[in-house]
């Protein structure tokens, strides 16, 4: 190339904007091939440090020579915004650095440069999953470490490739090391996907897959958030007596069937019969009360047993009583809660009966010859299922398929299951006493559609579980990957602790915004291009 002093000259500099003008358009034309709007230019001085930009956007500027026969000689001025500088070792780094002024020397950045930027990561800490778009050959690597020991978005509209963009991260990420290998083990992390549209499993065949058929979810290990969004309609105006009376029946079976566990609480993970809790509530919605002398307002069945302790005949089975009566010799009237909890009932019973919540309500395991409840004490083979630990493991990966999930009960899984993984990595450490040794990803796909930034209550459980996660999950070794193509509709608490960011193409104007409200003023020409971008092109930005 010519001297660059011929060609350019610097009109500008400020902390976001540098502009160039390139005064020999031929000239430049001639020197500089695939020069295009997102490339990038070295600006130096004379003691040898450079800023690096990015071209944002170009504009002509005509001018014409004292003679007004003189043809107009066009030139251009770029437009281009500090990412970054070159210190005298030539080491990239991110941030502004001052130069002196004005600077001396402005050319394009040589490939040398680009591999210095975007390849200078420690080999045993290089984590590669994309390539530079302007030069395909140009590896993008990032801190391993970083990336995954941080929450990570992945955004996208429909179409922009944001599935395979997920995937082919994943797929890098579980891949094993040359030592690994060669002694024929996982690396130790573990991922859980939260596939909404079954989709994932091509790209994982040896993954460990579990669906609606054969996911081992029992409602007993809801906790009370769960148990009340799922049988509770809290715009009731009697809720708050459903709650209390829901609350005591569950706690009650709860000591029945676990007699060697002092004082278990309503979150407690432990078995308790949903049908001894649905004959609890029936037969306090038909309760009557003896009112004569002696009965003490008790409970009376229809053989005139008076019911002194509830719990000892109302989990068994629904009762007869006798009849409400003004009369002397058979004086009785209704319990304190007869009629009202007709919906509740009705809604108890529906939930019962409905086979697509089997896998939730009525799970069986086969026991011999018979099929039996799960209890209790097979808490440790349910928590296998998401945290990877299996003799027969061939991949350290775990999809969850959410598609054949009815939509009711889909943001109740996703709590469940994130907040069973969130206490054994807390429990993990508390027992290890260390830094968790076994990492893991949870991979929250379509995530707006459970995790929103509606307040409703359908989305409480959730929201609170993921929350958690987000703000505290880091220290126990458990990082969030949250995909969605609206990510403007998600919760922002969970977004906003996000400092991994891979951007592709958004056409929404709100997601634009909301994306470019997350990411660094210093950044700005770059998500400019947010709704721009190719197909499997994105906007990779690190910690």
């Amino acid at each position: 190339m010519a001297n660059t002093t011929d060609i350019f000259r610097i009109l500008t500099v400020a902390p976001s904007l540098i502009q160039i003008e390139v005064l020999d358009a031929d000239q430049f034309k001639q020197d500089v091939d695939d020069f295009t709007i997102g490339s990038y230019l070295k600006i130096s001085d004379d003691s040898n440090t450079s800023i690096i930009a990015l071209v944002q956007s170009f504009k002509i500027k005509e001018t014409t020579t004292s003679g007004e026969a003189e043809p107009i000689i066009p030139t251009f001025i770029l437009d281009a915004q500090p990412i970054g500088f070159l210190d005298r070792q030539g080491v990239f780094k991110r941030g502004g650095q001052q130069i002196a002024i004005p600077p001396s020397n402005v050319s394009i950045a040589d490939e040398t440069i680009l591999r210095s930027i975007y390849e200078a990561v420690d080999a045993e800490k290089k984590f590669i999953f994309s390539s530079l778009a302007q030069n395909t050959t140009i590896d993008i690597a990032v801190d391993g470490d970083k990336f995954f020991s941080k929450h990570i978005a992945v955004v996208g509209s429909t179409g922009s490739g944001k599935s395979g963009t997920v995937a082919k991260i994943l797929q890098e990420g579980i891949k094993p090391t040359e030592d690994q290998t060669q002694r024929s083990i996982l690396n130790n992390s573990h991922i859980l996907l939260f596939d909404l549209h079954g989709e994932y499993a091509k790209a994982f065949p040896k993954s460990k897959k579990l669906s609606v058929n054969n996911l081992v979810l029992p409602y007993w290990l809801m906790n009370s958030e769960e148990l009340e969004e799922m049988f509770i309609e809290s715009n009731e105006n009697n809720s708050h007596n459903q709650i209390s009376q829901f609350r005591y029946a569950v706690i009650q079976s709860k000591k029945k069937h676990n007699p060697n566990v002092e004082n278990p609480s309503y979150d407690s993970p432990l078995y308790f019969s949903l049908i001894e809790v649905h004959n609890f509530i029936t037969n306090l919605n038909n309760e009557i009360v003896g009112k004569l002398d002696g009965e003490n307002a008790k409970p009376k069945l229809a053989n005139g047993t008076l019911v002194g302790n509830r719990c000892d005949y109302y989990f068994d089975s629904k009762q007869s009583f006798v009849v409400s009566s003004t009369a002397t010799a058979a004086k009785a009237s209704n319990g304190p809660f007869n009629g009202e909890f007709d919906r509740f009932v009705m809604r108890l019973e529906s939930k019962i009966n409905d086979d697509r919540l089997s896998f939730l309500l009525k799970p069986k395991k086969a026991n011999g010859e018979v099929e039996t409840e799960y209890s209790t004490s097979d808490l440790p083979y349910i928590l296998k299922q998401f945290v990877g630990y299996s003799d027969s493991a061939e991949e350290n990966i775990t999809i969850i398929d959410l598609s054949g999930i009815p939509f009711e009960v889909l943001s109740i899984v996703v709590s469940l299951i994130s907040r069973l993984v969130f206490d054994f990595c807390f429990y993990y450490k508390a027992i290890k006493q260390e830094t968790n040794e076994v990492p893991f990803l949870l991979v929250l796909e379509e995530a707006h559609n459970y995790i929103p930034k509606s307040e409703g209550a359908k989305f409480h459980s959730v929201k609170k579980s993921v929350e958690r996660i987000a703000k505290e999950g880091r220290k126990y070794g458990l990082s969030l990957m949250i995909v969605s193509q609206r990510p403007s509709e998600i919760s922002e608490t969970i977004f906003s602790q996000c400092n991994n960011f891979v951007a592709m193409r958004l056409t929404n104007p709100s997601d634009q915004q909301y994306v470019k409200r997350l990411m660094p003023d210093s950044v700005s020409a770059i998500t400019d291009t947010l709704p721009v971008l190719e197909r499997q092109e994105a906007l990779i930005m690190v910690n």
